[in-house]
């Protein structure tokens, strides 16, 4: 192996040593093929060397989830969403699968997760509001598995956050459809039997062979806040489990994200904002919402976006102090959105 500073002359390498920012988080994993996203992505957290097999070394054949690309992605995501809505219909229509039956749909995610970064910004690309239900119980899988992973969870405990995320919304399954995919607002009779998809839902999954009484929980209090203002029981800090804490946080990030009958989902970016907004009110975890928000938006350093105003800019540079309001160029010109307080990023252009 040989020791090499992160630039493009080191793209398609293979890492020979896992790659942690200065806060210990791993960014890359050994046996990652480096692709130009790797590189700013190394870049944006000033990682100064990395450790690249040699080339006139034979390396083991590469797992091909080290091959990432959007074809095979596509391909894996959408078995998944459909997968999902099957086994999710089995509920609707009064059975109920066993777990390992979950799992067999979310593992080959998980192992995307585990093995590269950036998982995350294939889904928001996709657009349209159907299959919500289903595809935003796989997002907040996704989501809680890489809050895990970023927070230095076990595998074992990543794999339980999967689930949990997966599993979260189960209990729509017993609302009736005309309230599900109603266009516009509910009305407030609607939304308290809305409101009970929490607690149908820790009824299904204490039923489902293969679980256990956390993934239940998870499923009753992830819209519990830490203010005591969320719902099913108003419950405040520590009455809410850590882990269903993390579910909350993902479940409100693809909440905003993803398009809904009713309105259109945001960028990645503005949700990021609403979750620090949120920590900041008291409402969410900051331990959770602050390592996540700088993950994903350190992974837009080098991409195009429009301004609330509508002009187009490159992100350069994520602040630390305010990672919402980033070193941008504009035309040539450099701005920095924390002494524009009018601008901010609207949307990212993929």
């Amino acid at each position: 192996m040989e020791e090499a500073k992160p630039s493009h002359s080191i793209t398609g390498k293979t890492l020979a040593e896992d790659v942690y920012n200065e806060n210990g988080l791993l960014l890359l994993p050994a046996g990652a093929v480096l692709h130009p996203s790797d590189i700013r992505l190394l870049s944006a957290h000033k990682v100064k060397q990395v450790f690249v097999a040699n080339d006139d070394l034979i390396p083991d054949p590469p797992s091909p989830l080290l091959h990432w690309n959007e074809v095979q992605a596509a391909h894996e995501y959408m078995a998944a969403v459909q997968h999902t809505e099957e086994l999710f219909i089995r509920i609707a229509t009064g059975s109920i699968p066993p777990l390992h039956q979950f799992n067999q749909v979310f593992y080959p995610l998980l192992d995307d997760i585990l093995q590269r970064h950036g998982v995350q910004r294939f889904i928001y690309v996709r657009e349209g509001n159907a299959q919500y239900t289903y595809r935003h119980s796989l997002h907040v899988g996704i989501l809680s598995a890489l809050i895990g992973k970023l927070m230095g969870q076990s595998e074992e405990q990543i794999v339980f956050l999967g689930q949990a995320g997966l599993l979260h919304d189960v209990g729509k399954m017993m609302i009736p459809q005309e309230i599900l995919v109603k266009p516009d607002s509910l009305t407030d009779d609607e939304y308290k039997i809305m409101k009970q998809h929490t607690k149908l839902g820790e009824y299904l999954i204490r039923n489902m062979d293969g679980a256990d009484e956390m993934l239940a929980l998870c499923a009753l209090l992830h819209h519990e806040r830490l203010d005591g203002s969320g719902y099913p029981e108003g419950r405040r800090q520590e009455n809410i489990p850590f882990e269903c804490q993390i579910v909350s946080v993902a479940d409100v990030f693809d909440a905003i994200c993803t398009d809904r009958v009713y309105r259109k989902g945001t960028s990645p970016f503005e949700a990021a904002t609403i979750l620090s907004d949120l920590a900041y009110a008291g409402k969410l975890n900051p331990q959770i919402v602050t390592p996540f928000i700088h993950y994903v938006i350190m992974l837009y350093v080098g991409t195009e976006a429009y301004l609330n105003s509508g002009e187009r800019v490159e992100i350069l540079l994520i602040h630390t102090d305010e990672p919402m309001r980033p070193l941008v160029r504009r035309k040539g010109e450099y701005l920095d959105l924390r002494q524009h307080r009018t601008l901010q990023i609207q949307s990212i252009i993929e």
